[in-house]
């Protein structure tokens, strides 16, 4: 069974079923490499599982979610001393 036939039996009539249809491959590479960075796995497994080096898995597919980057503006914002 290739990546490509399940995709195109499976799993793209169920994503477009869903409203979905725009979905690909990369889009799921990349969810799945963010999802994984937010529960904080670890980063070399999570590289192993999609094929790629540790360096394409944090630089290229892992996103940080706007939740995340809104609690490191917050830490920052707590961390400097109000004049």
């Amino acid at each position: 069974m290739s990546r490509d036939n399940l995709w195109r039996r499976y799993i793209g009539p169920r994503l477009r079923a869903a409203g979905l249809g725009w979905v690909d491959f990369h889009v799921m590479t990349r969810t799945h490499a963010t999802l994984m960075n937010e529960i904080h796995d670890d980063p070399k497994l999570v590289a192993d599982q999609l094929g790629h080096t540790l360096d394409v898995n944090q630089n290229v597919y892992t996103r940080a979610s706007v939740a995340r980057r809104k609690e490191a503006v917050d830490a920052l914002e707590s961390a400097v001393p109000v004049m």
